[in-house]
């Protein structure tokens, strides 16, 4: 297994990763903690750029197949109905996917599972928990433990792809630097039809409202609706079925009691690793960086990451060109992370979480000016779908 490259995370990152890199002859070998594969929604958006990357590898239309496109999206004031509707229609000519496809991040883990297994069998090892990475000139060493007992494989390249809490990143001793904002999210699934008792709903949802502002986006499978709960609330009290029921409840009474099938909390940060690679060691997704889930850009930027990263592994392994070309990977995806995703995913979380009314209807009349002006709506839309990011970070020399 020598020249393997290794993956250590078999998340979205890591199997896109891999299917990318068998695709060009490269043999891998994907070590993931859990013992099978992720079956929790997590990220559930997949932006133009997203799909364009990932219909080179035939996944796309089975995940068209399994989401809910969403051409138009709104911000909305609850009890008056006024709303801002950004309508992807206008950018229809940059893009074949003109739309956010709404789409649990579980079902690309299953439809690259399935066709890394097709055409390498046996690329996963499941229940491989890393305890240690080394590395020299010529390659890395991981060393994991699987049913108890102790394992090393060895690989010339090694992609950490394992998350937020990244082994590897913590192993290497990279730095991750940032902060975590005060404001938990907690998201539920429902398969009540919300859009059957509510009107004016479209696929993707921001609402103001005068008990706190949330979120509704309708996947294949279900409706999920998210909000912040009070900053000095325990994760108890957010899971309480009670205070879920009241929440939904005043969101759409026709449900109440909902049946739900996901609850999650989640603790959201925005940090970046000090170095995207180390030697042979190279960061991707969020053991890279990490930002608010507002906008749906963690799991795409993450994609775009290892596309951007296999192009040049390829190229290293076959000859085509030296190991400095990863300090381009890195300032190419570092950028991109910095720059483009964090700030904008930070403006989003700052607005989608606004309680001051005054503040809500300043956001919504700023929202329609840029709708009423075709450029800035153009300008807008490429920003939210990471359009503009993806091509400013592959014009980064």
């Amino acid at each position: 297994m020598k020249d393997r490259v290794i993956i250590v995370g078999g998340g979205p990152v890591g199997l896109v990763a891999a299917l990318k890199l068998v695709r060009a002859g490269i043999p891998v070998t994907v070590l993931e903690k859990a013992r099978e594969m992720h079956a929790e929604p997590r990220a559930s958006t997949f932006h133009a750029p997203t799909l364009e990357l990932l219909d080179t590898l035939g996944l796309t239309a089975k995940l068209m197949e399994l989401g809910r496109p969403a051409p138009q999206w709104q911000y909305r004031i609850f009890e008056t109905g006024e709303a801002a509707v950004f309508d992807f229609d206008v950018i229809a000519d940059e893009t074949r996917y003109p739309f956010r496809l709404q789409c649990e991040q579980f079902n690309l883990v299953k439809v690259a599972a399935e066709a890394l297994e097709a055409e390498a069998p046996g690329s996963v090892i499941f229940g491989a928990e890393v305890t240690e990475v080394t590395q020299d000139a010529n390659g890395v060493r991981v060393n994991f433990i699987r049913d108890g007992k102790a394992e090393s494989i060895d690989g010339p390249w090694l992609i950490a792809a394992d998350g937020a809490a990244s082994t590897v990143r913590t192993k290497l001793g990279i730095s991750f630097e940032g902060s975590t904002y005060p404001a938990v999210s907690f998201t539920v699934g429902t398969r009540f039809p919300l859009h059957e008792h509510m009107d004016g709903l479209l696929g993707v949802n921001y609402f103001w409202s005068g008990f706190g502002p949330w979120g509704m986006f309708r996947t294949g499978l279900m409706w999920r609706v998210g909000w912040s709960p009070p900053p000095d609330s325990s994760d108890e009290d957010t899971l309480s079925d009670a205070i879920v029921q009241a929440k939904l409840a005043k969101v759409c009474p026709a449900g109440a009691p909902y049946q739900l099938i996901t609850a999650r909390v989640y603790r959201v940060h925005k940090r970046i690793a000090g170095t995207f690679y180390q030697g042979r060691v190279v960061l991707a997704g969020d053991a890279a960086h990490l930002n608010s889930p507002s906008g749906g850009f963690g799991m795409n930027g993450g994609v775009h990451d290892v596309f951007n990263l296999a192009d040049k592994l390829i190229d290293i392994l076959n000859g085509a060109a030296a190991i400095p070309l990863l300090d381009h990977y890195t300032r190419q995806r570092r950028s991109a992370a910095v720059d483009d995703i964090q700030s904008t995913a930070d403006a989003n979380y700052r607005r989608h979480r606004e309680n001051d009314p005054a503040k809500q209807r300043e956001s919504l009349r700023h929202f329609q000016a840029i709708i009423a002006d075709r450029d800035k709506h153009r300008a807008f839309l490429m920003d939210n779908a990471l359009i503009t990011s993806y091509r400013r970070s592959l014009a980064i020399a």
